[in-house]
Parts: C-alpha cells; structure tokens; sequence
C-alpha cells in the first residue's frame, strides 16, 4: 500500500512546479527554463540507464531532500537541485526562474506539522536518480536558517536471500544564510548498496553569520 502511495506521488512530475513556484511565475512561458548542460564540477557514470514510465524507477534507487526554515509558512528559501547530467529541477525565488528537466521527479510543500508551530518543509524527490555527484543550491528570501534532511535508497540487487537494497542519509541543521545569498551544497548519491548519500557545504564569498537566526 505505502509502495503504490510513493508511485503514485513520484509520478506527479509537475507537482514541483505546480506548489513550489508561485502561479505568477507559470503563467510567464519566459520564466521556464531546462537544462542539459553538465557543470564541470558534477560527474557521473554515463553507462546508466534513466528511469523508464513503467512505474518501475523505485527498483533504481530513490533520492529524497526535504529543507525547513523556522517561521510560519513556506520555508525562506528556495532550492535548485542539478543532477549529474547537468538537469534541473526547482525553483530561484529571487530571479523568478524554474526548472523541470529531470525525467521521474516531483516536489511539493508539506505543512502536515506535528509540532502545532505552522512550519511547513519543501520537498523534491527523486526517483531512479542516476549515480554522481548533485549540485543543490540553496536561495534565500530573507535572512534566516534552513536545514536540510537528505535521504537516499540504493537499487535493488537480486541476491540469494532476494532482493537488497540499503538506505542512508545525510542532515544539515541551523544553516544561517543572508538575504539574498546562496549556499552551494555538493552531494554524492551512488545506486550501489554499499555506497552511502553524503553532503557537503561550500565556502560562500559573502561572511556567513555565525549565530543561529531564531
């Protein structure tokens, strides 16, 4: 039941779009935009297969990042996500741009919060994600802190006891972050069941703040 659930959510390719990117800025046809220039700085393993519509991409691996600040509403940043080749998908709230290049993805704004604060999280999914090192930048609204929980599922191997496959994860929390600026993150996803997701933040040119924003 939780499997079909998850399908049927992570084929909603648009819903990124449809709940993170303000309705003005679809209306606008110049304000979409795709992408499959690679960046020098992502690599992966070309020989691997993008997911298919057969409902089958869970098989490959999933890769799923939710980010949170703390105030009420919608978080106070936005987040572009670049795969290893060179596809986007997300949302830049300060130029007004979006991005759907990825072929099984979807993003959506979950304010289901238990803590009773009126917090809600962005969400982007990723399902069969291909092996290589993500670009994720983060883009801040207003002066504030996010955090990022990145977790990832391996593909499925067949093996004589059947099917393995493993889960990781990654969490930044408390990130302070100016207006206006941007925060790069390097993450490096692997199918292998072996391998685990792993993030890291780049030193920014702008000086950071170095109390948490409350």
């Amino acid at each position: 039941m939780r499997t079909n659930l998850l399908h049927r959510r992570i084929l909603t390719i648009l819903a990124l779009l449809m709940v993170i990117v303000p309705r003005s800025a679809l209306s606008d046809p110049s304000v979409m935009h795709t992408s499959s220039l690679a960046e020098s700085s992502i690599r992966e393993p070309m020989s691997e297969l993008d997911p298919g519509n057969d409902g089958g991409c869970l098989s490959l691996g999933a890769l799923d990042i939710a980010f949170r600040t703390d105030n009420y509403g919608s978080p106070n940043v936005g987040i572009i996500l670049t795969d290893p080749r060179g596809r986007r998908i997300g949302f830049d709230p300060l130029v007004k741009r979006a991005w759907q290049a990825l072929p099984m993805a979807q993003g959506y704004i979950d304010c289901d919060d238990l803590e009773g604060r009126g917090t809600c999280r962005g969400v982007v999914q990723i399902c069969g994600p291909v092996s290589g090192t993500y670009k994720v930048e983060v883009v801040a609204q207003k002066t504030t802190a996010y955090s990022l929980n990145i977790s990832a599922r391996s593909k499925e191997v067949l093996r004589d006891d059947g099917l393995q496959f493993s889960y990781s994860q990654s969490d930044l929390s408390n990130i302070a972050i100016r207006a206006r600026s941007r925060d790069i993150l390097l993450l490096n996803y692997s199918r292998n069941f072996r391998e685990k997701v792993t993030a890291r933040l780049l030193p920014t040119l702008h000086t950071r703040l170095v109390t948490s924003i409350k």
